[in-house]
C-alpha cells in the first residue's frame, strides 16, 4: 500500500493562499501529477515543478471539508502506460491569476513500494488519489472540474448511491425485488416490482426469503436435527427417533424446539412523504410517513440494507431461528413440559426452567406467577446461550414480510382473525393450545382446533396475533411525567443486553415518538432514517382509519414513566388485534394471565456467547 508524506504547499502556493485571504484571488485546482523522481522533504517547499513527471491527470472532483480545507480527488490508469514506473512523488497544480498555473503543493511516497505497471493489453491497473490541503478561505475556491477527468471510485459509488436513491422513488421494475407502497392518506396498498399480480402464499415459495422459512427441531445447543416433512420432525418437544448430526448421535428423548428457519434477506424503505409532528408546545415528536415503499431481495441490491434481525451486536447471521409456538414452561426439576399452564415456574438464572415451543401445550401465563418480561426473558435465556425472547427486530421481520406478501398490513384480513372473539371471564389463561396449524406446516393461513376455534400462522409462526399477548424485548419506552393527551413517549430499541425501564447502551432512542393512547387503530407509522425497518404506531384514528385500512390494529400508550411492549393482542381483542398491534401500557413489573412469551435463537449470540 502507498504511503505519502504530509502534503508541502511551495512557495508559490504560500503566495497564493495569501491573495487568497486579502480578497485577491480565488482558487481554482488544475492537475494533479505524479513523478518517479525521489525528492527530500526538504526539497518539497521550494519546487516550482515537478520533474521525470510520468502522468497527469485534471481534478476529477474538489469538496470543501472546512472553512480552510479541501479534499481533492483523481484517478490514474495505466491504460496508456508503456513502461511501469515507481510513483515516488505527487503534485497538485492550480492557477495563480498573475501568473498562470504554479506547482501548488507536493507530498512525497515514503514506502518505496508504489509501482504502476506499464499496460499488458489484459489488466487494468489503477490508482485512486485523495489529496487534503489547507487553501485559506474555503469559501474562495472554485470546485469546478473538467470534463474530460477520470471518474474516480468515489465518483462512481456516489452515482451509484444516486441511482439507487431514483429507483427507490420512481420505482424498481426489478423481477428479484419485491416491495409495497403504503399510502396511509388515501389508505391505499400497491404492489411493487416483482411483486406485482402477485397473491400471497405458494406465489412467493420460491423467494427464499418468504419460502425458505422452514419449520424445523433444534437442540437447546442450537442444532437442527430435521425440517418439516422429514422422518424425524416432531412438534412434541423430544425425539421419538435417535438422529445422527455431525458426528453426534441424539438419543430418543432428546430435548428439540420447534423453530421456523429465516434465512437472510435485503430490504430498503423509502420515505416518499413525510409528515413532522409537533406537540401542543411546538417540540419537533419526529415524523410519520404518509406516503411509503418497503422492498425486500434475497440478494445485495446497492442502497439495500441486511434486515437488522439478522445482525446482533455488530455481528451478521445467515439464519436466525423463531419459535413456531407460543411458549410453554419446561420445569427442570420434574424434567417434564408443563401442558396445563401450571404456576410452577422457577425463574432462576442458567438453572432455572426454560421458554420452550412446542405442539399441544397451553401458552405459559403470568396469572400468578411472576412471568414479566424480564422473567420470561430468564427463562428464554435458560434454554442456554443464544436464546432469547422475541425482540423487536425479529418481530419486524416477520411484519415486513408479511405486509408485502399479501400487499396489506392487515393480517386478519389476509391470513385469519385468529382466537380474537371469546368473552373474557376475568379469571383464567384462557388461550388455546398451540398447535392447531400443525398439518399448514410452512405454508399461512388458519385451522381449526377440537373447540372449533380457528388459530393462524404467518409461514411456520402459529399466533402471532390473537390467543394471547407475547413479550417483546429489546423495546423500552418513556413517557413523560403527567403522560396525557398531546404528549409523546421516546422509544428505544435494542439487539442485545435486554434490560428494562431504560434507553442506555446498549439501547438507543429510534427518534420514533408514539402519542398517548387509550387505545385506537392505527393511522401512520413513525419514521426515522436508522429505524426505517420499526414498525410503531404514531398517529390513530381520524376520518377513514378502520379495522381494515390503513393497518387495521389497535397500539396502546398510556401512563408516565418507562414501559415494556406486548405485541399481538389476545383472545378477546376482536379486529383490534393484529401482527401489528402493540400495547405500551404496562410497566416492567407487570405479569397477568394473559401476558406470555415467545423464544428465538440467533446463532452469532451464542458464538459470541461461548467465546466470552
Amino acid at each position: 500500500m502507498a504511503e505519502f508524506s504530509k502534503l508541502y504547499l511551495t512557495t508559490k502556493g504560500q503566495a497564493l493562499v495569501a491573495k487568497i485571504i486579502a480578497g485577491q484571488a480565488s482558487l481554482v485546482f488544475t492537475k494533479v501529477c505524479t513523478s518517479s523522481k525521489t525528492y527530500a522533504e526538504s526539497q518539497l517547499e521550494n519546487l516550482t515543478a515537478l520533474e521525470q513527471i510520468q502522468q497527469s491527470n485534471s481534478v476529477t472532483r474538489v469538496t470543501i471539508t472546512n472553512q480552510t480545507s479541501v479534499k481533492v480527488e483523481t484517478a490514474f490508469t495505466n491504460e496508456a502506460l508503456a513502461a511501469g514506473y515507481y510513483l515516488r512523488s505527487l503534485g497538485l497544480y492550480a492557477t495563480d491569476p498573475d501568473v498562470g498555473e504554479i506547482l501548488y503543493a507536493v507530498c512525497v511516497e515514503t514506502s518505496g513500494y508504489c509501482y504502476m505497471p506499464a499496460y499488458n493489453g489484459v489488466t487494468v491497473s489503477s490508482a485512486y488519489i485523495q489529496i487534503y490541503t489547507t487553501v485559506g478561505n474555503s469559501d474562495d475556491v472554485d470546485i469546478s472540474v473538467y470534463s474530460g477527468a477520470y471518474a474516480t471510485v468515489e465518483d462512481i459509488e456516489a452515482l451509484e448511491d444516486e441511482i439507487a436513491d431514483l429507483k427507490g422513488f420512481i420505482g424498481y421494475s426489478d423481477n428479484d425485488i419485491y416491495g409495497l407502497e403504503v399510502d396511509f392518506v388515501n389508505k391505499k396498498s400497491t404492489r411493487l416490482a416483482g411483486a406485482v399480480d402477485k397473491a400471497g402464499g405458494t406465489a412467493f415459495d420460491g423467494i427464499r426469503a418468504f419460502g425458505g422459512r422452514k419449520r424445523c427441531i433444534m437442540t437447546a445447543d442450537g442444532v437442527v436435527l430435521a425440517y418439516q416433512g422429514d422422518e424425524a420432525y416432531t412438534t412434541g418437544g423430544s425425539l421419538l427417533q435417535a438422529v445422527e448430526k455431525g458426528g453426534v448421535t441424539y438419543a430418543i428423548g432428546t430435548l428439540v424446539q420447534v423453530m421456523v428457519e429465516q434465512p437472510k434477506f435485503y430490504y430498503k424503505v423509502v420515505p416518499l412523504l413525510l409528515e413532522e409532528v409537533f406537540d401542543g408546545d411546538g417540540n419537533s415528536q419526529g415524523y410519520k410517513a404518509k406516503k411509503i415503499r418497503y422492498y425486500v431481495s434475497d440478494v445485495y441490491k446497492k442502497g439495500f440494507k441486511v434486515h437488522p434481525q439478522f445482525i446482533c451486536n455488530g455481528k451478521e447471521n445467515e439464519y436466525i431461528y423463531k419459535s413456531a409456538f407460543e411458549g410453554c414452561l419446561y420445569d427442570v426439576s420434574a424434567s417434564a413440559y408443563i401442558l396445563d399452564d401450571d404456576q410452577v415456574a422457577d425463574f432462576t438464572v442458567s438453572t432455572g426452567d426454560k421458554l420452550c415451543s412446542i405442539a399441544n401445550a397451553k401458552p405459559v401465563s403470568g396469572l400468578t406467577q411472576n412471568l414479566t418480561r424480564a422473567g420470561a426473558r430468564k427463562l428464554a435465556e435458560n434454554m442456554g446461550n443464544g436464546w432469547e425472547q422475541q425482540y423487536a427486530a425479529t418481530l419486524a421481520g416477520t411484519q415486513l414480510l408479511m405486509a408485502i406478501e399479501y400487499g396489506t398490513f392487515n393480517s386478519q384480513s389476509a391470513i385469519g382473525q385468529g382466537n380474537v372473539n371469546k368473552t373474557d371471564d376475568g379469571s383464567t389463561n384462557m388461550a388455546e393450545l398451540t398447535g392447531a396449524t400443525v398439518n399448514l406446516g410452512n405454508a399461512s393461513g388458519e385451522a381449526e382446533n377440537a373447540n372449533h376455534i380457528k388459530l393462524v400462522s404467518y409461514r411456520g409462526e402459529e399466533n402471532l396475533w390473537g390467543n394471547i399477548w407475547k413479550w417483546e424485548d429489546g423495546f423500552n419506552i418513556q413517557n413523560p411525567a403527567g403522560f396525557t393527551t398531546g404528549m409523546y413517549g421516546a422509544v428505544y430499541v435494542a439487539d442485545h443486553g435486554f434490560t428494562d425501564d431504560t434507553g442506555a447502551t446498549p439501547y438507543e432512542d429510534t427518534g420514533i415518538r408514539v402519542p398517548y393512547t387509550t387505545g385506537a387503530y392505527i393511522a401512520a407509522f413513525g419514521y426515522s432514517e436508522e429505524f426505517d425497518w420499526l414498525f410503531v404506531g404514531v398517529a390513530f384514528g381520524g376520518s377513514g382509519v378502520t379495522s381494515s385500512v390503513p393497518v387495521g390494529d389497535y397500539t396502546y400508550n398510556g401512563d408516565a414513566g418507562w414501559h415494556v411492549a406486548r405485541s399481538g393482542g389476545m383472545w378477546d381483542y376482536a379486529l383490534g388485534a393484529g401482527i401489528f398491534c402493540r400495547s405500551l401500557y404496562y410497566s416492567s413489573s407487570d405479569h397477568a394471565r394473559s401476558y406470555s412469551g415467545r423464544s428465538v435463537f440467533i446463532p452469532s449470540r451464542k458464538a459470541e456467547l461461548d467465546a466470552a
